[in-house]
């Protein structure tokens, strides 16, 4: 097989039409966004328990992002540590959501 070949090749078996560069980009954004949003979430927390406000729905919302993350990396990799984490967070997430309601 020539070079030409197995490119092709490699692009019938992509479903996604992203080469192995813009895949990397494509992931990283979505991780780079995670943190974003996970900073604000602890911003937002800080700023209203330092006024005495209750911010479960930030909590609820970084929790349910980890528990995804987790459980989706146990699917893929099958580790029990991550299925361990992920129903931990997930617990979490839900009891946050439970609180967020009843306050």
């Amino acid at each position: 097989m020539d070079r030409n070949e197995i490119l092709e090749k490699n692009k019938k078996q992509n479903r996604s039409g992203l080469d192995e560069r813009e895949q990397r980009v494509y992931n990283f954004s979505f991780g780079l966004g995670a943190v974003i949003v996970g900073v604000l979430c602890l911003l937002f927390s800080v700023y209203k328990a330092l006024h005495h406000q209750a911010f479960y729905e930030f909590v609820t919302i970084i929790t349910a992002y980890l528990c995804t993350t987790f459980i989706y990396q146990f699917v893929k990799l099958r580790k029990v540590i991550y299925l361990i984490a992920g129903v931990g967070t997930g617990l979490a997430a839900a009891a946050c959501l439970v609180m967020f309601f009843m306050v």
